[in-house]
């Protein structure tokens, strides 16, 4: 995520997301681009001791393409590699 100070300057975060949820997490991108739909942020506070509590701040925006050509390249991609995930599942279950 990125924003800038009243002086200019640029700040960012950034998230770590686990390689098992990249398909997830770009599907989701997808599906609100596709869809042109507002996509919303909020924060979960999780204390040590598991305590869950929502953030009361939240924000809502819309993801921007910036190569669609690369999109939907990775788009295939992810496609073709579920495909031939589930085919080596099928060879394991019935081989």
């Amino acid at each position: 995520m990125k924003t800038s100070t009243n002086k200019n300057k640029d700040v960012s975060i950034k998230f770590n997301i686990a390689p098992s949820k990249h398909y997830g997490f770009i599907n989701f991108i997808n599906l609100a681009l596709k869809q042109n739909k507002p996509v919303m942020i909020s924060f979960e506070k999780i204390s040590k001791s598991g305590e869950r509590e929502e953030s009361k701040i939240t924000g809502t925006f819309r993801f921007e393409g910036k190569d669609e050509a690369g999109l939907k390249q990775l788009e295939e991609e992810i496609i073709d590699k579920e495909k031939k995930r589930k085919k080596q599942h099928q060879k394991r279950v019935h081989g």
